[in-house]
């Protein structure tokens, strides 16, 4: 089986983005808006969200570019969280900004 090995440069895979928003959030730069998270989903915690950016399943968004998806399974209680978030910025300068975070029903 071959493999399509013509990506194009600005492509880059989710592995790499996933470190990225790793290191990012590790040196806490990042940007969670409450005001719509906590109006539209009360249940759900800031230590819920970045361990879902630090430990869920990433998918690129199908509709915009540069936006990113986490989904990530908790089990206390058990529950399915979807995180989606953008990084924005310059790249000295760079944070990891959530869009919305909520369960998946």
């Amino acid at each position: 089986m071959k493999f399509n090995t013509n990506i194009p440069e600005n492509i880059v895979p989710l592995t790499e983005i996933k470190t990225h928003v790793q290191a990012l959030i590790y040196k806490e730069k990042y940007v969670i808006p409450w005001n719509h998270i906590k109006q539209q989903h009360p249940n759900i915690t800031e230590q819920e969200i970045l361990n879902g950016l630090i430990y869920g399943l990433y998918k690129s968004d199908k509709k915009i570019e540069g936006r990113y998806v986490s989904w990530s399974k908790f089990t206390s209680p058990v529950r399915l969280i979807r995180i989606v978030f953008e990084i924005r910025g310059i790249p000295e300068n760079e944070i990891v900004h959530v869009i919305t975070a909520f369960d998946e029903d």
